[in-house]
């Protein structure tokens, strides 16, 4: 039988390796996602012409 860290190089990933990947790539997805969703804090009084401005 093979030492535990000879094991390791066997090239394969584990199904725990394999979720903490997918929850990554979950992540890096949801968070571009909504990158692009972000509001400033503040209640508008009046909507001006450039996006992205708040009078308050």
């Amino acid at each position: 039988m093979l030492p535990p860290a000879a094991r390791f190089g066997s090239g394969r990933l584990s199904r725990r390796h394999t979720l903490m990947l997918m929850l990554a790539l979950e992540i890096l997805v949801v968070g571009a996602y909504n990158a692009d969703r972000y509001r400033r804090p503040g209640i508008s009084v009046d909507v001006p012409a450039t996006r992205g401005h708040v009078i308050v």
